[in-house]
């Protein structure tokens, strides 16, 4: 499923992970569960913005590069607002249709702008 870039015989001996000037982590829970439908975190960083979305694609976690983007220009709620939902694999099963998550990922960006201030 996953692999890593290594070569064999080689290990990792250490990790960073830089500190965001600010962020925010804002999830969709399933009632029953209370696993996430969605998740979403969002972190602007001096170079730039990232935003990494769970539980809505069938390939695993992925960057909205169009959030990014937006974000990047105006790190404000309605900057997410005035995107569309994004599209790509989306999951869709009995707790959710793909267009159904793809609204909850912009939904819950906006949230986690709006937290992160």
């Amino acid at each position: 499923m996953f692999a890593t870039a290594l070569d064999e015989g080689e290990i990792i001996t250490e990790v960073r992970f830089p500190v965001p000037e600010v962020a925010s982590y804002q999830k969709f829970v399933q009632p029953a569960s209370r696993f996430a439908l969605v998740g979403v975190f969002v972190a602007k960083f001096a170079d730039g913005v990232r935003v990494a979305v769970t539980g809505a694609s069938s390939d695993g976690v992925f960057r909205w590069s169009e959030a990014e983007e937006a974000l990047n220009r105006a790190f404000t709620k309605d900057a997410v607002d005035a995107l569309a939902p994004p599209s790509g694999d989306m999951i869709a099963d009995l707790h959710g249709s793909a267009a159904y998550r793809a609204h909850l990922v912009k939904v819950m960006t906006g949230r986690a702008v709006a937290a992160a201030h």
